[in-house]
């Protein structure tokens, strides 16, 4: 078994509404501390929390990500890509942010690995991220978005390399690999000297909006750089968990029923709690007679949750993955 830390990047008010399920990060995964990164109000309710004794003897850490990255030399080597055709915003500056936060932990992490894991998702049953040969996994699910591979194939000549989509809930990164693809970044022709206007520059106006993730450029890069360092397995997770339930309220029998099915749940914080899928959720009826797939699926199917076609759900004009 190989133990290593697990990094969170959050901010305090996602922190406080997930931080009453995180002991299960401690029981589901071989991490041997969880380092919040974040802002500074962030370290306050952490040591408060710690001090409480909600975590036990669970290690925790916080490091501040202004000591990471500096926000505002994010946001002003963003700006540099906008257009007057392009309205690209801070949203998008603190969703490149967090990425990059990733990234530069590697000068940070005091293990040969460390795992990157949503502040939204929880595991529901053990996960090992390593093989019985001792390789890290690469949890590999159905996405494609052309933006990132086309950023990809700028930086690195590289076209996708694989069937699925190394875009999933968390990833396990080996320190040296991390930072050997920075420098390599850093090394290319394109406008800047850090790795992140780099990667804005090789974007290019025309493809700045969300046009990298470091999930995809990592996988890629090492899948091409070190074709047999790692294995990839099938990761399925329960999307839209908070429509069904609150994360607060997520009890061990609701746990135990989804892992029947699924590694982890993820519970968007845009996305209300409708009671009355609570009640289709919680009916021990469904849970006897469907397994958690089935019951998701048939509820995706009723259209009570919007509009479902294509593997999508169309709600109050938004469109987000089933």
């Amino acid at each position: 078994m190989t133990t290593f830390s697990c990094m969170i990047p959050s901010l305090s008010k996602d922190y406080h509404r997930t931080k009453t399920q995180y002991h299960r990060l401690f029981e589901c995964l071989d991490i041997s501390k969880i380092v919040f990164v974040g802002p500074p109000e962030l370290e306050e309710c952490i040591k408060s929390d710690y001090d409480t004794g909600i975590y036990g003897n669970h290690k925790i850490e916080y490091l501040n990500e202004r000591e990471i990255l500096p926000f505002e030399e994010i946001k002003l080597a963003l700006s540099k890509q906008l257009t007057e055709k392009n309205k690209v915003g801070t949203s998008s500056t603190g969703w490149y942010y967090q990425q990059f936060l990733k990234m530069k932990f590697s000068d940070y992490c005091d293990g040969e690995y460390y795992l990157c894991w949503d502040a939204d998702t929880i595991p529901l049953r053990h996960i090992s991220m390593f093989s019985e040969d001792g390789k890290p996994y690469f949890d590999v699910k159905s996405e494609c978005q052309s933006r990132y591979f086309s950023t990809i194939q700028n930086l690195f000549g590289f076209s996708k390399v694989i069937e699925k989509s190394f875009v999933s809930e968390h990833m396990i990164f080996k320190k040296d690999f991390m930072h050997d693809m920075i420098a390599e970044i850093e090394s290319t022709p394109f406008e800047g000297k850090t790795f992140y206007e780099k990667i804005f520059s090789a974007a290019g106006s025309e493809n700045i909006d969300l046009g990298f993730s470091e999930f995809e450029t990592y996988g890629t890069w090492v899948a091409m750089r070190h074709t047999s360092a790692y294995k990839l397995r099938n990761w399925k997770s329960f999307r839209n968990t908070n429509f069904f339930i609150d994360i607060s309220e997520l009890s061990q029998e609701d746990v135990g029923w989804l892992s029947r099915d699924y590694d982890a749940a993820t519970f968007e914080k845009y996305q209300a709690t409708v009671p009355e899928l609570t009640e289709f959720f919680r009916d021990p009826r469904y849970r006897e007679k469907l397994s958690p797939q089935q019951f998701y699926q048939a509820v995706l199917e009723s259209n009570i949750m919007g509009n479902y076609s294509n593997g999508a759900i169309e709600s109050d004009g938004f469109i987000f993955p089933a």
